[in-house]
Protein backbone atom coordinates (compact mmCIF):
# COMPACT_ATOMS: atom_id res chain seq x y z
CA UNK A 1 0.00 0.00 0.00
CA UNK A 2 1.34 3.43 -1.00
CA UNK A 3 -0.06 6.88 -0.23
CA UNK A 4 0.19 9.62 -2.85
CA UNK A 5 -0.73 13.33 -2.84
CA UNK A 6 -1.66 15.33 -5.95
CA UNK A 7 -1.57 19.13 -5.63
CA UNK A 8 -3.12 21.39 -8.27
CA UNK A 9 -2.06 25.04 -8.13
CA UNK A 10 -4.83 26.40 -10.34
CA UNK A 11 -5.89 29.84 -11.46
CA UNK A 12 -8.57 30.21 -8.79
CA UNK A 13 -8.13 27.28 -6.44
CA UNK A 14 -5.40 25.36 -4.63
CA UNK A 15 -6.47 21.74 -4.28
CA UNK A 16 -4.91 18.58 -2.89
CA UNK A 17 -6.15 15.00 -3.13
CA UNK A 18 -4.73 12.11 -1.11
CA UNK A 19 -4.86 8.62 -2.62
CA UNK A 20 -4.17 5.09 -1.43
CA UNK A 21 -2.68 2.91 -4.16
CA UNK A 22 -2.45 -0.87 -3.97
CA UNK A 23 -2.28 -3.79 -6.37
CA UNK A 24 -5.44 -5.28 -4.84
CA UNK A 25 -7.72 -2.21 -4.66
CA UNK A 26 -6.19 0.07 -7.30
CA UNK A 27 -6.41 3.83 -6.68
CA UNK A 28 -8.72 5.06 -3.91
CA UNK A 29 -9.25 8.73 -2.99
CA UNK A 30 -9.19 9.20 0.79
CA UNK A 31 -9.21 13.00 1.16
CA UNK A 32 -9.78 16.17 -0.89
CA UNK A 33 -8.79 19.59 0.45
CA UNK A 34 -9.56 22.82 -1.41
CA UNK A 35 -8.65 26.45 -0.78
CA UNK A 36 -9.98 29.31 -2.91
CA UNK A 37 -7.13 31.61 -3.99
CA UNK A 38 -7.35 33.89 -7.01
CA UNK A 39 -3.90 33.72 -8.62
CA UNK A 40 -5.14 34.08 -12.18
CA UNK A 41 -6.60 37.58 -11.97
CA UNK A 42 -3.28 38.99 -10.76
CA UNK A 43 -1.28 37.12 -13.39
CA UNK A 44 -3.52 37.89 -16.38
CA UNK A 45 -3.72 41.58 -15.47
CA UNK A 46 -0.18 42.31 -14.22
CA UNK A 47 2.05 39.38 -15.19
CA UNK A 48 2.76 38.57 -11.53
CA UNK A 49 0.94 37.92 -8.26
CA UNK A 50 0.96 40.25 -5.27
CA UNK A 51 3.08 39.68 -2.16
CA UNK A 52 -0.12 39.08 -0.18
CA UNK A 53 -1.11 36.27 -2.57
CA UNK A 54 2.39 34.76 -2.37
CA UNK A 55 2.19 34.76 1.44
CA UNK A 56 -1.27 33.12 1.35
CA UNK A 57 -0.11 30.51 -1.18
CA UNK A 58 2.92 29.60 0.96
CA UNK A 59 0.83 29.43 4.13
CA UNK A 60 -1.67 27.02 2.57
CA UNK A 61 1.09 24.88 1.02
CA UNK A 62 2.74 24.58 4.44
CA UNK A 63 -0.60 23.41 5.83
CA UNK A 64 -0.83 20.88 2.99
CA UNK A 65 2.66 19.68 3.88
CA UNK A 66 1.53 19.02 7.46
CA UNK A 67 -1.51 17.13 6.18
CA UNK A 68 0.75 14.98 3.99
CA UNK A 69 2.89 14.17 7.04
CA UNK A 70 -0.27 13.16 8.91
CA UNK A 71 -1.17 10.72 6.14
CA UNK A 72 2.46 9.55 5.87
CA UNK A 73 2.46 10.29 2.17
CA UNK A 74 5.10 8.32 0.25
CA UNK A 75 5.26 10.70 -2.74
CA UNK A 76 3.57 13.78 -4.18
CA UNK A 77 3.29 15.83 -7.35
CA UNK A 78 2.46 19.55 -7.40
CA UNK A 79 1.57 21.09 -10.75
CA UNK A 80 1.08 24.74 -11.65
CA UNK A 81 -0.96 25.69 -14.70
CA UNK A 82 -1.69 28.93 -16.59
CA UNK A 83 -1.64 31.30 -13.58
CA UNK A 84 1.92 30.17 -12.83
CA UNK A 85 2.88 29.63 -16.47
CA UNK A 86 2.12 33.23 -17.52
CA UNK A 87 4.00 34.93 -14.67
CA UNK A 88 6.90 37.16 -15.70
CA UNK A 89 8.93 36.12 -12.63
CA UNK A 90 7.87 32.45 -12.61
CA UNK A 91 11.25 30.84 -11.86
CA UNK A 92 12.05 33.23 -9.00
CA UNK A 93 8.61 32.66 -7.47
CA UNK A 94 8.79 28.85 -7.72
CA UNK A 95 12.21 28.86 -6.07
CA UNK A 96 10.89 31.12 -3.29
CA UNK A 97 7.88 28.82 -2.71
CA UNK A 98 10.13 25.74 -2.52
CA UNK A 99 12.38 27.41 0.07
CA UNK A 100 9.48 28.65 2.21
CA UNK A 101 7.28 25.53 2.08
CA UNK A 102 9.46 22.55 1.13
CA UNK A 103 7.05 21.82 -1.74
CA UNK A 104 8.35 21.90 -5.31
CA UNK A 105 5.83 23.02 -7.91
CA UNK A 106 6.33 21.92 -11.50
CA UNK A 107 4.96 24.34 -14.08
CA UNK A 108 3.52 22.34 -16.96
CA UNK A 109 2.88 23.58 -20.49
CA UNK A 110 -0.60 23.87 -21.97
CA UNK A 111 -0.07 20.72 -24.06
CA UNK A 112 1.12 18.74 -21.01
CA UNK A 113 -1.88 19.93 -18.99
CA UNK A 114 -4.39 18.95 -21.70
CA UNK A 115 -2.67 15.59 -22.21
CA UNK A 116 -3.14 14.78 -18.52
CA UNK A 117 -6.79 15.85 -18.74
CA UNK A 118 -7.34 13.61 -21.78
CA UNK A 119 -5.70 10.68 -20.00
CA UNK A 120 -8.14 11.13 -17.10
CA UNK A 121 -11.10 11.16 -19.51
CA UNK A 122 -9.77 8.13 -21.41
CA UNK A 123 -9.48 6.23 -18.11
CA UNK A 124 -13.25 5.75 -18.42
CA UNK A 125 -12.26 3.06 -20.93
CA UNK A 126 -15.04 1.58 -23.04
CA UNK A 127 -17.43 4.47 -22.36
CA UNK A 128 -14.96 7.03 -23.72
CA UNK A 129 -13.99 4.86 -26.70
CA UNK A 130 -17.66 4.38 -27.60
CA UNK A 131 -18.43 8.11 -27.40
CA UNK A 132 -15.55 9.23 -29.64
CA UNK A 133 -16.53 6.81 -32.41
CA UNK A 134 -19.08 9.50 -33.25
CA UNK A 135 -18.14 13.17 -33.72
CA UNK A 136 -17.12 14.43 -30.29
CA UNK A 137 -15.70 17.69 -28.92
CA UNK A 138 -13.81 17.92 -25.63
CA UNK A 139 -14.15 21.39 -24.14
CA UNK A 140 -11.53 21.88 -21.41
CA UNK A 141 -12.30 25.14 -19.56
CA UNK A 142 -9.58 26.66 -17.40
CA UNK A 143 -9.01 30.00 -15.75
CA UNK A 144 -6.94 31.48 -18.56
CA UNK A 145 -8.06 29.59 -21.66
CA UNK A 146 -10.19 26.83 -23.11
CA UNK A 147 -8.97 23.94 -25.23
CA UNK A 148 -11.29 22.66 -27.95
CA UNK A 149 -10.45 19.20 -29.34
CA UNK A 150 -12.37 17.28 -32.00
CA UNK A 151 -12.55 13.49 -32.34
CA UNK A 152 -13.92 11.55 -35.32
CA UNK A 153 -14.05 7.76 -35.64
CA UNK A 154 -11.95 7.35 -32.50
CA UNK A 155 -9.16 9.69 -33.62
CA UNK A 156 -8.16 13.19 -32.57
CA UNK A 157 -8.49 15.41 -35.66
CA UNK A 158 -7.72 18.87 -34.28
CA UNK A 159 -7.12 20.74 -31.04
CA UNK A 160 -6.99 24.51 -30.51
CA UNK A 161 -6.37 26.77 -27.51
CA UNK A 162 -8.38 29.99 -27.07
CA UNK A 163 -7.99 32.72 -24.49
CA UNK A 164 -11.54 32.32 -23.19
CA UNK A 165 -10.86 31.10 -19.64
CA UNK A 166 -13.41 31.86 -16.94
CA UNK A 167 -11.13 34.15 -14.91
CA UNK A 168 -10.01 36.05 -17.99
CA UNK A 169 -13.64 36.59 -19.00
CA UNK A 170 -14.64 37.56 -15.45
CA UNK A 171 -11.89 40.19 -15.47
CA UNK A 172 -13.28 41.54 -18.76
CA UNK A 173 -16.76 41.75 -17.20
CA UNK A 174 -15.38 43.59 -14.17
CA UNK A 175 -13.40 45.96 -16.37
CA UNK A 176 -16.52 46.76 -18.41
CA UNK A 177 -18.56 47.09 -15.20
CA UNK A 178 -21.21 44.94 -16.87
CA UNK A 179 -24.66 44.67 -15.31
CA UNK A 180 -25.91 41.15 -14.60
CA UNK A 181 -28.53 41.40 -17.32
CA UNK A 182 -25.85 42.22 -19.92
CA UNK A 183 -23.27 39.60 -18.96
CA UNK A 184 -24.49 36.73 -21.11
CA UNK A 185 -24.62 38.93 -24.22
CA UNK A 186 -21.10 40.24 -23.61
CA UNK A 187 -19.63 36.79 -22.91
CA UNK A 188 -21.40 35.44 -25.98
CA UNK A 189 -20.06 38.28 -28.13
CA UNK A 190 -16.46 37.80 -26.94
CA UNK A 191 -16.64 34.00 -27.36
CA UNK A 192 -18.31 34.14 -30.77
CA UNK A 193 -15.46 36.23 -32.21
CA UNK A 194 -12.99 33.38 -31.59
CA UNK A 195 -15.33 30.44 -32.03
CA UNK A 196 -16.52 31.59 -35.46
CA UNK A 197 -12.94 31.32 -36.77
CA UNK A 198 -12.69 27.80 -35.32
CA UNK A 199 -15.97 26.85 -36.96
CA UNK A 200 -14.89 28.08 -40.41
CA UNK A 201 -11.59 26.25 -40.24
CA UNK A 202 -12.47 22.93 -38.60
CA UNK A 203 -16.24 22.29 -38.61
CA UNK A 204 -17.05 22.47 -42.33
CA UNK A 205 -17.53 18.73 -42.86
CA UNK A 206 -17.58 17.61 -39.24
CA UNK A 207 -20.81 16.60 -37.49
CA UNK A 208 -20.45 16.80 -33.71
CA UNK A 209 -22.94 14.79 -31.66
CA UNK A 210 -21.32 14.74 -28.22
CA UNK A 211 -19.56 17.33 -26.09
CA UNK A 212 -17.41 16.33 -23.11
CA UNK A 213 -16.98 19.17 -20.61
CA UNK A 214 -13.93 19.42 -18.35
CA UNK A 215 -14.06 22.23 -15.77
CA UNK A 216 -14.18 22.82 -12.02
CA UNK A 217 -17.81 23.93 -11.61
CA UNK A 218 -20.29 23.18 -14.38
CA UNK A 219 -19.21 19.56 -14.83
CA UNK A 220 -19.59 19.00 -11.07
CA UNK A 221 -23.15 20.37 -11.12
CA UNK A 222 -23.98 18.09 -14.06
CA UNK A 223 -23.20 15.05 -11.91
CA UNK A 224 -26.40 15.80 -9.98
CA UNK A 225 -29.35 13.67 -11.21
CA UNK A 226 -31.73 16.46 -10.14
CA UNK A 227 -30.11 18.67 -12.78
CA UNK A 228 -29.45 16.19 -15.58
CA UNK A 229 -32.72 14.21 -15.43
CA UNK A 230 -30.73 11.58 -17.37
CA UNK A 231 -27.92 9.44 -16.01
CA UNK A 232 -25.52 11.44 -13.78
CA UNK A 233 -22.96 13.30 -15.85
CA UNK A 234 -24.95 12.96 -19.08
CA UNK A 235 -27.42 15.59 -20.24
CA UNK A 236 -29.34 16.21 -23.45
CA UNK A 237 -28.79 19.53 -25.23
CA UNK A 238 -32.37 20.72 -24.70
CA UNK A 239 -32.35 19.73 -21.01
CA UNK A 240 -29.12 21.66 -20.64
CA UNK A 241 -30.65 24.75 -22.27
CA UNK A 242 -33.62 24.50 -19.90
CA UNK A 243 -31.25 24.27 -16.93
CA UNK A 244 -29.30 27.32 -18.11
CA UNK A 245 -32.51 29.31 -18.62
CA UNK A 246 -33.54 28.57 -15.04
CA UNK A 247 -30.14 29.74 -13.80
CA UNK A 248 -30.16 32.95 -15.84
CA UNK A 249 -33.33 34.21 -14.20
CA UNK A 250 -31.66 34.25 -10.75
CA UNK A 251 -29.11 36.44 -9.01
CA UNK A 252 -25.64 35.06 -8.27
CA UNK A 253 -26.61 34.68 -4.59
CA UNK A 254 -29.73 32.70 -5.56
CA UNK A 255 -27.69 30.49 -7.91
CA UNK A 256 -25.18 29.78 -5.13
CA UNK A 257 -27.96 28.90 -2.68
CA UNK A 258 -29.86 26.68 -5.12
CA UNK A 259 -26.78 24.76 -6.27
CA UNK A 260 -25.14 24.74 -2.83
CA UNK A 261 -21.90 26.39 -3.95
CA UNK A 262 -19.97 29.44 -2.61
CA UNK A 263 -21.20 32.74 -4.06
CA UNK A 264 -17.79 33.53 -5.56
CA UNK A 265 -18.02 30.29 -7.57
CA UNK A 266 -21.43 31.15 -9.01
CA UNK A 267 -20.01 33.72 -11.46
CA UNK A 268 -17.40 31.26 -12.76
CA UNK A 269 -20.07 28.58 -13.16
CA UNK A 270 -22.26 31.07 -15.05
CA UNK A 271 -19.40 31.92 -17.44
CA UNK A 272 -18.69 28.21 -18.05
CA UNK A 273 -22.39 27.60 -18.67
CA UNK A 274 -22.66 30.41 -21.23
CA UNK A 275 -19.52 29.21 -23.04
CA UNK A 276 -20.95 25.69 -23.31
CA UNK A 277 -24.27 27.07 -24.52
CA UNK A 278 -22.52 28.94 -27.33
CA UNK A 279 -20.49 25.84 -28.28
CA UNK A 280 -23.56 23.56 -28.23
CA UNK A 281 -25.37 25.94 -30.59
CA UNK A 282 -22.36 26.34 -32.87
CA UNK A 283 -21.88 22.58 -33.19
CA UNK A 284 -25.57 21.69 -33.08
CA UNK A 285 -24.66 18.87 -30.68
CA UNK A 286 -27.33 16.64 -29.22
Amino acid sequence: MKTFAAIDVGSYELAMKIFEISAKSGIREIDHIRHRIDLGTDTYANGKISNERVDELCRVLRDYGEIMKGYRVDAYKAYGTSAIREMDNRMILLDQIAQRTGITIECISNSEQRFLDYKSIASKGDVFNRIIEKGTAIVDIGGGSIQLSLFEKGNLTTTQNMRLGVLRLQERMNHLNAASSKMEGLIDEIATAQLSVFKKMYLKDCKIENIIVVDDYLSVILQDPAVTKDSPGVIGAQTYMDFLESVQSRTLSEIAGTLNIPRENAMLLFISAVLIKRIVKMMDAS
